[in-house]
């Protein structure tokens, strides 16, 4: 095995880790939900063996991530966003289209204990107040 191929291992393990934790689930969840057999993705965290394209499209998938998010190394990205969820990924594509809801995240992204849970709480309201009103504005007027 190159060091390069070493790397790719290393990062892939410490990916689906990351991923694993902030979604809070197993790697048996993960595997099942993505359609893939439990070996294999344990394979993968023991950095045993490299994975096939295909069913790395299908880990990502179960994600929610572009599949370099998997394979690069976690080190080069954003602390803050290293690993997201899906929620936290649907949260970001609303940030690009709203300079408000970036703003907001930003604030929330840089939260540290200090920061008081009424604030954050506010904030959240009025990211999924934007949300529903944009929903609310692309639905047809007969079903509101």
């Amino acid at each position: 095995m190159s060091n390069t191929g070493d790397k790719m291992l290393l990062y892939l393990a410490e990916n689906i880790n990351g991923f694993l934790s902030v979604n809070n689930c197993t790697e048996a969840e993960a595997a099942r939900g993505a359609g893939l057999n439990l070996t294999t993705v344990n394979n993968w965290i023991c950095k045993k063996a490299y994975p096939r394209w295909k069913n790395l499209i299908k880990l990502a998938d179960y994600f929610g991530c572009p599949i370099y998010e998997l394979i690069e190394d976690p080190e080069r990205r954003e602390k803050g966003q290293r690993f997201l969820t899906q929620w936290q990924r649907s949260l970001l594509a609303t940030d690009r289209e709203s300079e408000t809801v970036h703003s907001l995240l930003v604030e929330i992204c840089k939260a540290d204990e200090s920061t008081d849970e009424e604030t954050l709480e506010r904030m959240l309201e009025y990211i999924k107040a934007i949300n529903l009103n944009k929903t609310c504005q692309t639905m047809p007027k007969e079903t509101l």
